[in-house]
């Protein structure tokens, strides 16, 4: 176990060395030179495969170890399909519970079945293929290489650390304008509570499939219809519209209770083993 916590040591203080070099240096540069699109496209592409480079740094060339057994495989079972639907099902209802704030309406223009249905399967897709590829860098790290090495900490304590990790990771790209562009020092927080939240169920998924792809699928679903209130809603600001504001983060709260039973049965199940 101590072997275990050096390695989470010295990867984490690699991976946030690393990235936030070279995330403040895009973020200083930007503010002197003119950036494409395309620019920040393979930017932040590099940037969520950081976790991966330094999964392979610290366990193959610090560590003289293996990356086997992180879950690199599919298995086509009930996991997948809970990868996919559920951070749509979650995105759709924070969307709908942000009408609780009186200056967010429906874009009606927008609010349409055909259109719902067609953004929904292109998500699906979408997310589910080319966005979990660009995830996988990032779930190596994280429902991969600091699951392995954490859960014997237990189920709520790794989670909790996970996704703390994971929040402040992104801390170079919210000040860059992601996710909260309005609520920028705000938003580091606001990450930091969606990724807490949003961990124990990807670690739960990950664990009871044995495999890192559908953490990959369900983070790239996310990221593919996590921005629906840009289109969907009118009015509010970051904080309290969609999966990333505060009716996000009630969402959240509210899948952790129900899934809590499961969670303990979990915890239970790994403390017997220990």
């Amino acid at each position: 176990m101590a072997n275990e916590i050096r390695k989470v040591k010295t990867f984490i203080i690699f991976l946030l060395t690393i990235s936030y070099i070279l995330g403040f240096l895009v973020y200083f540069l930007k503010n002197y030179f003119v950036l494409s699109q395309t620019f920040f496209t393979i930017f932040s592409i590099v940037y969520m495969y950081l976790p991966f480079f330094t999964v392979v740094l610290v366990e193959k060339y610090i560590y003289k170890g293996s990356l086997k057994g992180l879950g690199f495989y599919l298995k086509w079972d009930k996991y997948i399909f809970l990868s996919i639907f559920i951070p749509i099902i979650l995105t759709y209802l924070s969307n709908f519970l942000s009408l609780i704030f009186k200056d967010i309406t429906i874009n009606y223009e927008y609010f349409k079945p055909y259109f719902l249905i067609l953004l929904t399967l292109q998500v699906i897709i979408v997310g589910s293929t080319i966005n979990a590829l660009v995830a996988l860098g990032e779930e190596v790290g994280w429902r991969g290489y600091l699951v392995n090495n954490l859960i014997h900490k237990g189920f709520f304590k790794a989670s909790i650390f996970i996704g703390f990790i994971w929040g402040i990771w992104h801390t170079p790209l919210i000040l860059m304008g992601l996710n909260y562009p309005e609520s920028k020092f705000f938003g580091i927080f606001m990450m930091v509570l969606f990724t807490i939240l949003l961990s124990p169920i990807m670690i739960y998924i990950t664990i009871k499939s044995k495999s890192i792809i559908n953490a990959s699928i369900f983070h790239g679903v996310m990221n593919s219809i996590g921005g629906l209130h840009l289109i969907l809603l009118k009015g509010g600001t970051d904080l309290t519209k969609g999966i990333i504001g505060f009716p996000g983060l009630i969402i959240l709260l509210f899948l952790n209770i129900i899934f809590l039973p499961k969670f303990l049965e979990f915890e239970r199940e790994l403390k017997s083993c220990s």
